[in-house]
């Protein structure tokens, strides 16, 4: 299990270490995952959540940032998810 107790959903350690990236490009809601900017290698892409270095009010799941692809962000990473027995 995580080194915290769970979220309201059940879910352990969601928030904090890095925040998550994510293949979404950074467009204007609604989401709509046909459009063929997500693809495109010019277009910037969002981190979701926050990581360590950010302050409180960003590392929560609702928080946007954006990155042009090629950029190197050491706080931005992907999250491992394993199903509880």
């Amino acid at each position: 299990m995580g080194s915290f107790g769970p979220n309201a959903w059940g879910v352990y350690d969601v928030h904090g270490n890095v925040a998550e990236c994510t293949v979404s490009a950074d467009l204007p809601y609604p989401f709509q995952a046909d459009d063929p900017r997500h693809a495109a290698a010019d277009t910037r892409k969002i981190a979701r959540g926050g990581s360590w270095q950010q302050p409180a009010d960003l590392s929560r799941s609702g928080c946007r940032l954006s990155y042009q692809p090629w950029q190197r962000v050491f706080n931005v990473g992907f999250r491992v998810v394993c199903e509880a027995e």
